[in-house]
């Protein structure tokens, strides 16, 4: 099971980041929940956990460090916070540079799941607000991998 999941996260990660096209979301096959807890539910948290791994290895490489990563404020996004109540599905990029002087620049979504776009929107006003240490020179096409998910059994 563990190799079919890492396979479908492969796959999310590796879909070209110039692609433009509407993204196509493949759910993970994780198994339906079981008597005492949730095998779906942690398969769930397997796979946001690697996505998150996968957005972090990504970042060191690049070699910046952050002054300020914030999280959105999902209440000031009503259309965002719908689309999480409603549990839809999907995943998206977000691509943006780092200027010298540390702030964050060309900010845009790609690879977009309908349905989502209200989510892909939230993120990318939010990470337009992060700031790095100032590298030595500008740092272009970074990108941050999102996936919204749910267990079948938390509806």
């Amino acid at each position: 099971m563990k190799p079919l999941v890492l396979s479908v996260v492969t796959l999310l990660l590796a879909v070209p980041a110039g692609a433009q096209a509407q993204a196509v979301f493949q759910r993970p096959d994780c198994p339906t929940a079981d008597a005492v807890h949730s095998a779906e539910a942690r398969c769930i948290r397997d796979v946001r956990k690697r996505w998150q791994q996968a957005n972090f290895d990504a970042l060191q490489k690049t070699g910046l460090m952050f002054v300020q990563m914030g999280r959105p404020e999902i209440d000031r996004h009503p259309a965002a916070k719908a689309a999480i109540e409603k549990k839809i599905e999907g995943s998206f990029a977000v691509r943006f540079s780092v200027a010298p002087d540390g702030t964050v620049y060309n900010v845009r979504t790609v690879d977009v799941t309908g349905g989502i776009e209200p989510l892909a929107k939230m993120w990318a006003e939010t990470i337009g607000q992060w700031t790095f240490v100032k590298p030595e020179q500008a740092v272009g096409d970074i990108e941050y991998r999102r996936i919204y998910l749910y267990a079948r059994d938390d509806e």
